[in-house]
């Protein structure tokens, strides 16, 4: 399955989401994009002050990770789309999609390091919950079995 998390700027939430989903699970595809990452569009997480110390603190390292731009393609691509985004500024194609889930996680923008570990900890909340429910699903437990046959 293919999972795409989506925030404001492709730098804080949806960025963690991403580095925690892919050291949790690798039965699953996982990617992120920014709605309007602005000045941050091709940065490198190595330039952010706190998400790069909240991630190395669980032993993730996101200096290499580039915010990217979210594109319609990319939520025609995803089998599931998480928004943790506001709903106000999303475009047409991720409102009228059927693919989105939203997460209800403050942005921690011009935040602290401690507000940064705090969305860091909801956030792995809420990707645990997620894998363990892709994982329940029909379709995850398909996907496993396959990947177990090509073994």
């Amino acid at each position: 399955m293919k999972i795409l998390f989506v925030c404001k700027a492709n730098v804080g939430r949806s960025q963690m989401a991403e580095a925690i989903f892919s050291k949790k699970s690798k039965d699953h595809e996982v990617s992120s994009a920014g709605i309007s990452p602005g000045e941050w569009e091709g940065k490198k997480l190595s330039e952010t002050k706190c998400v790069k110390v909240c991630l190395s603190e669980i032993g993730i390292d996101v200096n290499e990770k580039i915010s990217k731009k979210l594109t319609k393609e990319m939520v025609q691509d995803a089998d599931k789309v998480i928004a943790i985004v506001e709903k106000y500024i999303w475009p047409d194609f991720l409102e009228n999609s059927e693919k989105v889930v939203f997460w209800k996680i403050a942005d921690p923008k011009e935040e602290n390091l401690e507000f940064h570990r705090k969305t860091l900890n909801e956030i792995s909340q809420e990707v645990e919950d997620l894998i363990k429910s892709l994982d329940e699903s029909p379709t995850g437990a398909k996907l496993r079995s396959i990947k177990k046959q090509k073994n």
